[in-house]
């Protein structure tokens, strides 16, 4: 009986150093090549980052946003009130000024609809969906800032064909 529990842990181990070193990086790679030859062909918006998060099983622990969103919602050490409390994202100083908060969005799904974007605002735990100006898609749209409870300013990617230019006016002129 120790010998087949000894050989079960030796075959597991093998299997192990297996998938870790070869099925791994030649998944990686056949994704890749896969995606190569997608953009050769002239796709568009090819993204394999999630596959090959998944593939290495490295899922975020805080549900997206990453370092950015944390950097931009951490309150800086000088910014107290006259009592020496310090003044939480959301809330105006002396000033008037706002730090405004950053709120992730979840990402969207491939039968969600375009002209929408999720987040969970900050204090709730049920998802709000926020409806984008005309002319913006949810691809295009990287975070949600929440200035007021009712107002939102909504941030394009860089490489979005929407400048954020004409994002504002629209906002602006629709009332956003």
């Amino acid at each position: 009986m120790a010998f087949w529990k000894s050989f079960g842990q030796t075959l597991k181990k093998g299997w192990d150093w297996f998938s870790v070193w070869i099925l791994g990086p030649g998944a990686a790679l056949f994704v890749v090549l896969g995606a190569l030859v997608l953009l050769f062909f002239g796709a568009k918006n090819v993204q394999v980052g999630g596959i090959l998060d998944k593939l290495f099983n490295r899922d975020r622990k805080d549900g997206g946003g990453g370092k950015a969103v944390d950097v931009a919602n951490t309150v800086p050490k000088g910014r107290v009130d006259k009592d020496g409390k310090i003044i939480k994202p959301g809330e105006p100083d002396s000033k008037g000024t706002t730090q405004a908060v950053v709120v992730p969005i979840k990402k969207p799904g491939l039968f969600k609809r375009p002209d929408k974007v999720e987040i969970v605002p900050p204090g709730k735990k049920e998802p709000v969906e926020i409806d984008l100006p005309d002319g913006v898609k949810a691809k295009d749209v990287d975070a949600v800032i929440i200035v007021k409870p009712n107002v939102k300013v909504v941030a394009v990617k860089q490489h979005s064909q929407v400048k954020g230019k004409d994002l504002d006016d629209l906002l602006d002129r629709y009332g956003g």
